[in-house]
């Protein structure tokens, strides 16, 4: 398939940073080539509000209050972006000639809340423009701030591809929305869209027409986001400094109480509370992310052992004595960074583990020489990127790894990505072309091993939508190729309805024995 030729509507060419990062994706990508800039005056009827000195006021605030960085409204000139692009300025109805020239495959709209009827035929694949919880987003847009009023949990941020009477949506992404900022859902936002609609473009040339099409939404076209008025405004700004204060308060007298819990039940059985015993720090500290090894017929749970005094994760294990009782807590693994999720698997002979050094930006793996509390460190295997979760499992003769990565202006909690490499040691791994596999809070974040139920993998996931680890899935995995994945929903485990469980976000299980981290009031 042919570079895929892109126009883009702008209404300047002074553009918001995300606009240009988007642009140098583009630009950059073996699949695309940028052939037009177009110039129209933006059509919004949201602009004037947030030019009043009363939004502008609330704006800062909020921002000084709450920091979005990086900022992605900071403003940079397109053309030193893409020098030897055309650019388009004369009035849009006659632009005929000029786009039956440029031959386009999809134009992206970034500056209309409502397309001009002359340009709905102006590209092969359709008008493509920004939407969020169904809302169009344009670069004038004062998106982020709806969440708060509503007490929407959720920012969706996707690609609408008009072509014609049809309208779908081709790509979707899914965050949590943080509720006391409306800077920092929009910096979450802005960010996502900035990535999420050349992801689109690679899928589509990856895909063809046909595919990817098919496998598109039909929807509605976008509405306008309605103006907030000035009481909406104040009663805004009310509840973000209530809210704010609220959460500094429980935050100062609180501290996380993350426990462990397990019992016996097979993997067969559907996922519930019922059996599970708690497993109880000491003072001081927290437990979270377990993982069970059988070795010479003992059992351990390793896992993160968080230290509230020095705010730093350590990898720590207990032993399950053959009656159930549990031994004292060994610390195996500290760093001066934080460490959690230590995830073990065995190669060859040898244990290995691959703990969560975010704070590194690196994906490191020990190597265990003297079972279970001797760990030396072995390689890196990734670097120069915030990773967190890493879980690997062996398929169709290759090694996969699952892994969050957070992107620029995001978050860890809700893209997946997908490597493959011929085996687990190495540090050469080969991204999955339709990276992030998955892009949604809900479901995204490993949890656990990923294990085989009637011949078919189960991958346990996180749902952080509600708050952080608020409850687990069980995701069966449908497709995994080195060109395809696809996965779809088995079953959920979500706090229960009474006592003091907030949120469960780490299963694993080994013979009949499973393990889950609960998070306390």
């Amino acid at each position: 398939m042919k570079k895929l030729r892109i126009g883009v509507i702008l209404s300047d060419v002074n553009v918001p940073v995300w606009v240009a990062r988007m642009l140098e994706r583009i630009r950059d990508s073996s699949h695309a080539k940028m052939i037009m800039l177009a110039f129209i005056g933006d059509n919004s009827t949201t602009q004037e509000v947030f030019a009043n000195r009363l939004s502008e006021l609330h704006l800062q605030l909020d921002k000084a209050v709450f920091r979005p960085d990086p900022d992605p409204l900071e403003e940079r000139d397109v053309r030193t972006v893409l020098p030897t692009v055309p650019l388009l300025h004369a009035d849009p109805g006659k632009w005929n000639f000029l786009l039956k020239f440029a031959d386009l495959d999809i134009f992206i709209n970034l500056s209309q809340e409502r397309i001009p009827e002359s340009l709905l035929h102006a590209a092969r694949y359709g008008i493509w423009s920004l939407r969020g919880n169904d809302k169009r987003i344009t670069t004038s847009t004062g998106r982020g701030w709806l969440e708060l009023p509503q007490d929407g949990s959720l920012i969706e941020c996707a690609v609408e591809a008009q072509r014609g009477a049809s309208v779908q949506v081709v790509a979707r992404s899914v965050m949590a929305a943080n509720r006391h900022s409306f800077t920092h859902n929009q910096k979450l936002f802005l960010w996502r869209a900035a990535s999420l609609l050349p992801h689109a473009i690679k899928q589509l040339y990856l895909n063809g027409e046909d595919k990817f099409f098919a496998d598109a939404e039909s929807v509605e076209s976008a509405t306008r986001i309605s103006k907030p008025g000035t009481g909406q405004i104040v009663d805004l700004a009310w509840k973000q400094f209530v809210g704010k204060l609220r959460h500094k308060v429980w935050k100062r007298g609180s501290e996380d109480r993350w426990i462990l819990m397990a019992g016996t039940r097979s993997s067969e059985d559907p996922l519930s509370w019922d059996k599970l015993k708690p497993i109880v720090p000491p003072r001081g500290a927290f437990w979270a992310d377990p993982f069970i090894v059988h070795n010479e017929s003992r059992t351990y749970i390793f896992f993160e052992e968080f230290i509230h005094k020095t705010g730093l994760g350590r990898i720590s294990y207990v032993e399950i004595e053959q009656d159930g009782a549990i031994s004292k807590s060994q610390a195996v693994l500290e760093k001066p960074y934080h460490l959690s999720y230590p995830f073990i698997f065995e190669y060859r002979g040898e244990f290995y583990m691959i703990p969560e050094t975010a704070q590194q930006r690196a994906i490191d793996m020990y190597r265990c020489i003297r079972f279970p509390d001797q760990w030396v460190y072995h390689r890196t295997i990734m670097r120069d990127l915030n990773a967190v979760d890493a879980t690997l499992i062996e398929h169709d003769g290759l090694w996969w790894m699952f892994v969050n990565i957070a992107g620029e202006g995001g978050s860890t909690w809700d893209e997946l990505h997908l490597f493959y490499a011929d085996e687990p040691l190495s540090d050469e791994w080969t991204p999955h072309p339709m990276n992030p596999i998955v892009s949604d809070v809900r479901s995204a974040r490993p949890a656990g091993h990923i294990f085989s139920r009637d011949g078919e993998l189960i991958r346990p996931s996180q749902d952080s939508s509600l708050r952080y680890g608020y409850a687990l899935n069980m995701n069966r995995i449908t497709k995994l190729t080195t060109n395809e994945y696809e996965e779809e929903l088995l079953e959920r485990l979500e706090p229960p309805d009474e006592g003091d469980i907030l949120a469960v976000h780490t299963h694993n299980f080994s013979g009949n024995l499973t393990v889950v981290d609960a998070m306390l009031k």
